[in-house]
């Protein structure tokens, strides 16, 4: 039986970033046939991106499928979890990219979005998503970027508390980044225990 792991980037990195190079070989090692999702950022919103996601994992899929997302990659495994189906899903750092998270937005954010995602988010409930959820899954987030992002932070601990199935667990000392040591050992541990 052949078990496949789809990685899914984070908003506007590419499949071939080097914050991914010892994912992709941690897991291979691990015994997964490692799919990395490209997924084409610009001009295009949530729904673009599940789209693209969704015909990538049917045409890759295999008889045991995990999905792990990175940021809005996260919440691109997050969305179609519930009809893909995989065996299990990681949610890493799942962004606040919700309805019910636009009142706490920074105007920042909101101007690096850009109108069509803010736009879209707005169709989009992590709590309904989260009450559906089917699938088991392991949401990580740094202690650093929770203190940093605070809606980063409650986005994954509600979601923990509103999804059956689920596990939390918060990187030690780490901000915003997959390749950061402390999130690397946090991955690796959740993987060793598989």
């Amino acid at each position: 039986m052949e078990k496949k792991i789809f990685i899914i980037p984070g908003f506007k990195q590419k499949i071939s970033d080097t914050q991914f190079t010892w994912l992709k070989s941690f897991l291979k090692n691990k015994g997964f046939d490692v799919a990395m999702v490209p997924i084409t950022w610009n001009y295009r919103t949530m729904n673009d991106y599940i789209a693209q996601f969704e015909k990538f994992y049917k045409e890759n899929k295999s008889n045991i499928n995990y999905v792990l997302g990175f940021s809005y990659g996260a919440v691109i495994a997050f969305i179609t979890a519930a009809d893909l189906k995989p065996k299990k899903i990681y949610l890493c750092s799942l962004s606040p990219d919700f309805r019910e998270d636009l009142t706490s937005m920074k105007e920042w954010i909101i101007k690096y979005i850009g109108k069509k995602r803010i736009e879209d988010l707005k169709r989009r409930s992590a709590k309904d998503i989260a009450k559906k959820l089917n699938v088991p899954a392991t949401i990580f987030y740094g202690e650093k970027e929770g203190k940093r992002f605070p809606d980063l932070k409650n986005r994954c601990e509600e979601t923990v508390r509103l999804a059956k199935n689920t596990k939390l667990i918060i990187v030690k000392n780490s901000p915003h980044d997959i390749s950061n040591p402390e999130y690397v050992l946090a991955i690796k541990k959740e993987f060793n225990n598989f």
